[in-house]
């Protein structure tokens, strides 16, 4: 077999596997009558401040599963103002309806500083990459246990949407799982066992 035969089939397993992994973590709950928030979960913006792929990806996703009274809140130290000011010029979402976190700089701080930004007893539902998404749940579970009822997952999953991000994504999350298992782990997973 030649070299090119052998690059085309690893990336097409590879494809295969990214694929398979968002599509196991998608959950979707049907929507309810009880207010509702999407927690966006940010991520580092583009050259110049500029939306990056992935802050698009996941302001689309939030776009997507917005009804029509649902608020937003946007998380993230130097990416929420760029998501937010996306989700408003593409989506036409009213400024009203966005909150903005800008103090978090991972997804544990994410989860636990935008909890009190959302008025409790309503729906949550988090909103980024299918696998991120569920951790951000984990996360949320770990950190409010008192409003883990509140968790809905959101519609994220889409057969062929974003191949490479989610290669990329699944590839990450591959990645932190190692770390939680190495013997000094890192900074988020000694926060994340010191909240169990």
């Amino acid at each position: 077999m030649n070299l090119g035969r052998v690059v085309v089939i690893a990336l097409g397993g590879l494809w295969a596997a990214a694929e398979a992994a968002h599509r196991r973590a998608e959950r979707y709950d049907v929507p309810t009558s009880a207010a509702e928030t999407l927690l966006v979960l940010g991520c580092p913006p583009g050259r110049h401040g500029h939306p990056s792929a992935r802050q698009r990806w996941r302001i689309d996703l939030a776009a997507r599963n917005a009804r029509p009274a649902a608020r937003f809140v946007i998380s993230g130290a130097h990416e929420a103002e760029v998501m937010a000011a996306d989700l408003i010029a593409r989506h036409g979402i009213d400024p009203a309806r966005v909150t903005l976190e800008k103090h978090a700089t991972n997804t544990w701080e994410n989860v636990g500083r935008s909890a009190a930004l959302i008025a409790p007893g309503g729906i949550v539902r988090i909103v980024s990459d299918p696998l991120h998404a569920r951790r951000g749940e984990r996360y949320w579970r770990l950190r409010h246990p008192g409003r883990a009822e509140e968790l809905r997952a959101a519609e994220l999953y889409r057969f062929g949407e974003h191949p490479l991000l989610k290669i990329a994504t699944a590839g990450y999350e591959v990645l932190l799982r190692g770390l939680r298992y190495r013997p000094s782990g890192s900074r988020i997973w000694q926060q994340v066992e010191a909240a169990r």
